[in-house]
Parts: structure tokens; C-alpha cells; sequence
């Protein structure tokens, strides 16, 4: 969109920024959402509470990510995960009710809006996808391989082998692959001693 366009639709939608301190939650989990969000700056973590307590991370958003978008097109709104700021957060929150009621103008950037957040809810369906075919692998090796393959494939866009960074320190990476911290841990270990990959931290380089 135009910044034109943006500025008319932003004022027709009655969207609003707001603020959120590092810990601070933008969403709870069985919350009714009444509006979709933007991060403008920060990042945030979405994760739910299993029955035993565990938690499990579902995704992290970055600044221009959307949460909310997919329930918008529910009828039932209420969140099956928490939303935590992992800093200090500027969020775009948009009216639910304002994204599907047009107003009398009837502009073109409202039905591209539209546009926008269907190929946004698409974008998601395959995200989670995604992550259903990680953490149903049979081995703690063939979770780690089938993330780090993922992630290189959208993050490194250098020649076969270059490096590439993980948003995840290991704690938050145990919990995205549903392993245990120490097995993890030994896992990597072992497939660098394997010469399967080599790694510092969050980066990464397969071999």
C-alpha cells in the first residue's frame, strides 16, 4: 500500500498503537480477541500451557509480523495461546468489527487489506504445517535436522553451507521441539561430532 493509502485506512479502521513492557502479556490464552495486531517495534513469543504444566512455545513473531489474523475470521475469538512481549513492544492494534464492516467510501485499500490478511491467515496454515511435520519426527536428531533445514532454507541467503542464525537459545529451541533441554543439547553435540553441522550459539552452518 501507498502511505496514502495506508494513512485513510488506518483512520477508517479506528487502528491505534499501543505499548507493552518486556514480559508484559498482549494476549492471553482463552482471551477473547477483539483486535488484530502489527508489531510496529519489539518481539513477542507466543506459547501455551499443556495439562502437565509444561509449556510450549508455538511460534515468535518479529516487528512487521500480524497475531490475531487467523481468529478474525472466527466466529469464536478466544486465544489458544498466550502472546508475551519479549521486550519492550509497539503494536498496531486494528478493530476486528472495523476490518469487515467497509465504510461508506468503500476505498480500494480496505478489499486489499483483506486481500492481504487472507494471504497472511495462508502463510500460517503452512507455518504450522510445518511445525506438525517437526515434532512428529521419531528422533530428537530428526526434529533438529528438519528445524535447521527450514530455517536455513529461509535465512540463509548465501551459497550451500553459509551461516545462519536461529531466533531460539536452547531452552526456547527444547521447548519449540517438544525435547527434553539436555537431550537437545547432547544431540547437538553428537551431530557435530558427526560432522553434520557446526554451530556457536544461535548460529548455525549444515555440513
Amino acid at each position: 500500500m501507498t502511505a496514502d493509502e495506508r494513512k485513510d485506512l488506518l483512520e477508517c479502521l479506528r487502528a491505534h498503537i499501543k505499548h507493552y513492557d518486556k514480559g508484559e502479556f498482549l494476549l492471553r490464552e482463552q482471551e477473547t480477541v477483539d483486535c488484530l495486531g502489527i508489531l510496529m517495534t519489539g518481539s513477542v513469543e507466543a506459547s501455551k500451557l499443556e495439562i502437565s504444566g509444561k509449556r510450549l512455545i508455538i511460534s515468535r513473531l518479529e516487528q512487521g509480523d500480524i497475531f490475531g489474523d487467523v481468529l478474525s475470521l472466527r466466529s469464536e475469538r478466544h486465544s489458544p495461546v498466550t502472546v508475551t512481549a519479549l521486550e519492550n513492544v509497539a503494536a498496531l492494534l486494528i478493530p476486528i468489527v472495523s476490518l469487515f464492516s467497509p465504510c461508506n467510501k468503500q476505498c480500494a485499500s480496505h478489499n486489499k487489506l483483506i486481500q492481504n490478511l487472507l494471504n497472511s491467515v495462508s502463510a500460517k496454515f503452512f507455518e504450522l504445517y510445518n511445525r506438525i511435520s517437526c515434532i512428529t519426527r521419531s528422533t530428537t536428531r530428526e526434529k533438529i535436522m528438519f528445524f535447521l533445514k527450514s530455517m536455513s532454507k529461509t535465512t540463509c541467503t548465501g551459497p550451500q553451507g553459509c551461516v545462519f542464525s536461529i531466533p531460539y537459545d536452547r531452552a526456547a529451541l527444547a521447548e519449540y521441539l517438544n525435547v527434553d533441554r539436555s537431550a537437545l543439547s547432547r544431540e547437538l553435540s553428537a551431530m557435530k561430532r558427526d560432522g553434520l553441522l557446526d554451530y556457536h550459539k544461535n548460529n548455525f552452518r549444515l555440513l
